[in-house]
């Protein structure tokens, strides 16, 4: 009974002084928080003083503070020295202990590396995601910082103007006076659009009236070129030259193959008097126009004076009075008057010509355009 009553007893008691222990502290706690500024003056104060006493040791006992300092710094300088004698005399062991040393960290290290990496692959669907999201909120943030610009800048531009607007209400110079010089300046602009309209419109009518003028002109001038040409005029621009066709100088030259290979005596009779027509050449009248136009029209050769059957051929038109043939010289024996046309022997030259191949009338074509050119320059 007295044991639990002493056990009772000593708790009260230490509770009692725990109580107090700590209302002590609170109230110094307390007075400390109201006495802020003396609580500090007092830390200070007690710094100073632990400062100049620590200073008034070291000057009174200068020698054993140098001393001490003087061994630490020996003790100090030792066991370096002992780290590197040991170093040195275990050198191998060292340098195993260091290769060891920077093995363990390069695992370390690719261990962390490793560890990244498989994070990273096994999360990749997170980073790609997050990297996305990323990119959309920098993009959405770019894109407002340019609205944001955009519309700052439009509201400083509408800020301005307004200002403007307000000086000019402000000085009166947006009045009647105004309005009158603006309502003249549009009637002006539509007076000038006017003008240009009309102006528009005449130059047109003047384009399509030298389009008509031009089209009448050279209509008159093809009707006076067509009546110069077929009219009975004076001639002073015509002029009659001697060509030949292609067809009629082949024609010479088989004839007179014929003759100088001695075919037309062998075959008098089939060919007759057609070989001895070799003389038939073709007249051009030319036209030389005061524009510098030139225009050529094939003359056939004039008729004899005496038809076949033995009457008088009628005499041309006064119109289309033709020119005198021009006498050329035979190149065979002249044909005599009596002997007729014959038909069956041209039939024989044109079966010849069409049974010539490509080679031998490319060939004739060459005789043909050098006698062409022969004749031109008699």
């Amino acid at each position: 009974m007295n044991r639990e009553q002493a056990r009772a007893f000593s708790r009260w008691s230490e509770y009692v002084a725990q109580l107090n222990k700590q209302r002590g502290q609170l109230k110094r706690a307390v007075a400390r928080m109201s006495k802020a500024t003396m609580a500090r003056a007092f830390d200070a104060w007690q710094g100073q003083q632990l400062h100049k006493k620590r200073c008034l040791m070291k000057i009174i006992k200068g020698t054993q503070a140098r001393a001490f300092a003087k061994w630490q710094d020996n003790l100090r300088l030792l066991r370096k020295a002992k780290i590197v004698f040991a170093r040195w005399n275990q050198r191998t062991c060292y340098a195993a202990f260091n290769g060891w040393w920077l093995n363990v960290e390069e695992k370390r290290r690719q261990t962390e590396m490793c560890s990244k990496i498989c994070k990273r692959i096994l999360n990749r669907a997170v980073r790609n995601a997050w990297a996305q999201w990323m990119y959309c909120v920098e993009q959405s943030f770019g894109c407002t910082l340019e609205q944001v610009k955009a519309l700052s800048d439009q509201n400083a531009r509408l800020r301005r103007d307004n200002e403007r607007f307000v000086r000019l209400v402000d000085s009166g110079e947006w009045g009647r006076g105004r309005v009158e010089e603006l309502s003249e300046a549009g009637r002006l602009l539509r007076d000038e659009r006017k003008q240009l309209e009309d102006l528009i419109r005449s130059i047109k009518d003047e384009k399509d009236g030298f389009v008509k003028d031009a089209e009448l002109q050279a209509r008159e001038a093809r009707a006076l070129k067509d009546r110069l040409v077929s009219g009975n005029f004076v001639q002073r621009n015509k002029l009659n030259v001697r060509g030949g066709s292609a067809f009629n100088s082949m024609q010479r030259v088989l004839k007179q193959d014929l003759i100088d290979s001695g075919a037309a005596a062998r075959q008098r009779q089939m060919l007759g008097g057609a070989v001895h027509n070799v003389d038939r050449l073709a007249m051009d009248k030319v036209s030389v126009f005061a524009d510098g136009e030139i225009q050529m029209q094939a003359v056939k050769r004039a008729p004899p004076p005496f038809a076949r059957g033995g009457a008088r051929r009628p005499a041309p038109p006064p119109l289309r009075a033709a020119p005198p043939p021009v006498p050329m010289p035979r190149t065979t024996a002249p044909r005599p008057a009596s002997a007729p046309r014959d038909e069956e022997g041209e039939n024989v030259l044109v079966e010849a010509l069409s049974s010539l191949t490509a080679d031998e009338v490319d060939a004739l074509e060459d005789i043909l355009k050098r006698g062409r050119t022969d004749a031109a320059l008699v």
